[in-house]
């Protein structure tokens, strides 16, 4: 069986021409497939690969994702449906260094056994078809769960191998507006439901009141760490700043985009974008932030100004 994979391995590595760190071997008219990471941010990619051939059937890369300690594995569903009669449903995950395996909770009663995590924390579970992925939980190395990613927070991608589509998982939208999540009196009790301290910007445009925090549970992570989020409004409520904070990293990072550009604030890198809403997502090594200003004029300049204004970690 070793030798089988090694054999596996080289075929793969020299056909795509990168290293490969884990794979599942060919079966039941399956050809291999091939797990890697690349990019910056990180993002898994996996690669159908004939075993005789050496031909590569498909490629699919998932979006950037970075687990950690609060969210400990991230993860994509991936079909493949060929012309040429290969389909095949696979799970991609990564775990953090402290999760050894990640277990698949589906939707029906044969579930997949636990698959254990390979070079790089990355875990491959081949799925039956037509299935749903519940959530995804990662495991120590006694078995126990570490961590559960939910399916809002799974991506799910479709290949015909021409073009991919599907959807991208519902991970921390840092300048999203209220979503699901309960009002506090006081950021104190705020502070201690989220299990972190927030922290405020020293500075508001003049006329602006700050309203009560709200706690807004993670859809994806159950289990992770939830955001705060503060408003400041003026006038009928239609000028507003909002201001989100969670433990970093996240696990869906900031990265530019043809509509934003980056910005220094406070020595790290934040990325802004918007005319009419400006957006603005930056991350410390502590606390992750996001900003949204509505119904301002100059609203980058408004949102980089109160980010700024907030105390150093």
């Amino acid at each position: 069986m070793r030798d089988q994979l090694d054999h596996e391995r080289s075929t793969a590595e020299a056909a795509l021409g990168h290293p490969v760190p884990h794979l599942l071997p060919a079966g039941d008219d399956l050809p291999i497939l091939a797990g890697s990471i690349a990019g910056d941010p990180a993002r898994a990619r996996v690669a159908w690969v004939e075993p005789e051939s050496a031909r590569v059937v498909a490629r699919v890369a998932c979006p950037p994702g970075r687990p950690s300690r609060g969210r400990p594995v991230v993860a994509a569903v991936v079909d493949v449906a060929m012309g040429d009669g290969l389909e095949d449903r696979v799970l991609v995950a990564r775990l953090v260094p402290e999760a050894e395996a990640v277990r698949v909770i589906v939707a029906s009663d044969l579930e997949p056994e636990p698959a254990p995590a390979g070079p790089e924390g990355l875990a491959l579970v081949r799925l039956a078809a037509g299935v749903p992925v519940v959530a995804v939980d990662a495991l120590d190395g006694r078995g126990e769960a570490v961590g559960r990613l939910a399916r809002a927070g799974l991506s799910e991608l479709r290949s015909d191998g021409l073009a991919v589509s599907g959807r991208l998982g519902a991970t921390h939208g840092m300048s999203a507006g209220f979503g699901a999540g309960a009002w506090k009196e006081t950021l104190d009790e705020a502070a201690f439901e989220a299990g972190f301290t927030p922290i405020l910007p020293t500075w508001a445009p003049p006329g602006f009141e700050l309203g009560r925090p709200r706690v807004e549970p993670d859809v994806s992570y159950p289990s992770g760490p939830p955001s705060i989020v503060m408003a400041w409004t003026r006038g009928d409520g239609s000028e507003r700043i909002l201001l989100r904070q969670t433990v970093a990293p996240l696990a869906s990072p900031a990265a530019a985009t043809q509509w934003s550009s980056e910005v220094d604030v406070g020595g790290h890198v934040g990325h802004i974008s918007g005319r009419r809403l400006g957006i603005l997502v930056w991350e410390r090594p502590d606390l992750a932030f996001g900003i949204q200003v509505r119904g301002i004029s100059r609203p980058e300049d408004i949102a980089l100004r109160v980010a700024r204004s907030i105390p150093p970690g």
